[in-house]
């Protein structure tokens, strides 16, 4: 009968556990610009090294303490050797962005990273990667706070001054949207593009300055490429629904 439980117990966990949870069943990401809002919440502290190892990351030592609060992970295997930039902007503080060459390698040096225990947005810039070398992406935090809201940007070549320091407050709504999607921002848009998963850009409209025209748009899954006249730029991702 014990034996019997225990099995139903690890089914039962396989079952629940999610993609992202752990390094060997990632979020992979297929094809960039990425973009995705998220929250760690959602998934597990399944990574926790020994803070003792002092792992460098920003301006301090103390690199595997931020791996203490629930973790999630992508993936990432670019076609092409290049360089790719990410972001996770207007983060809390004492969260971080890493990126490894293996899984093993968690807890360890990692290939990058970001850390700091002030708001503010965690970026990797001009990350040189290796055609067919998987990169896996891990956002995490101390154990306080043990869970945090995230938006994930990941985009080919390298960031200006201008995105580095994106646009707060921007949002888009009604998402899932319908006809009309709209852009709450308090700059001026310059352009705005409309990018598939498969990364192929469409031609939308800007509407009055702060609405672009969606109708026309098969329903599916689409990352929005926002374009101030600053040069900002910024992605977010919507669903256009019936």
């Amino acid at each position: 009968m014990k034996k019997l439980y225990f099995t139903l117990l690890f089914v039962s966990y396989g079952m629940l556990a999610q993609s992202g949870s752990l390094c060997t069943d990632p979020i992979v990401i297929t094809s960039l610009p990425y973009t995705t809002t998220d929250n760690t919440a959602n998934y597990a502290d399944n990574y926790d090294p020994p803070t003792a190892t002092a792992i460098l990351c920003g301006t301090g030592s103390s690199g595997n303490w931020y791996l203490g609060g629930n973790d999630v992970v992508y993936s990432y295997t670019p076609t092409v050797s290049e360089n790719i930039s990410l972001q996770f902007p207007n983060s809390v503080g004492w969260t971080g962005l890493f990126v490894y060459a293996s899984c093993a390698d968690i807890g360890a040096a990692p290939y990058a990273c970001n850390c700091s225990p002030s708001a503010g947005n965690r970026t990797i810039n001009n990350m040189a990667v290796t055609a067919g070398q998987t990169y896996y992406i891990v956002i995490s935090s101390w154990p306080a706070p043990q869970t945090i809201a995230y938006t994930l940007n990941v985009t080919s070549g390298a960031l200006s001054t201008n995105e580095i320091h994106a646009v707060k407050g921007l949002k888009i709504y009604p998402n899932p949207v319908t006809n009309m999607l709209n852009l709450d921002t308090d700059a001026t848009i310059g352009n705005v593009n409309v990018i598939t998963v498969n990364g192929q850009r469409l031609d939308v409209q800007l509407v009055n300055g702060k609405q672009i025209n969606v109708e026309n748009l098969q329903n599916g899954f689409y990352i929005l490429e926002i374009t101030s006249v600053e040069g900002v730029k910024v992605y977010k991702n919507f669903i256009k629904g019936k």
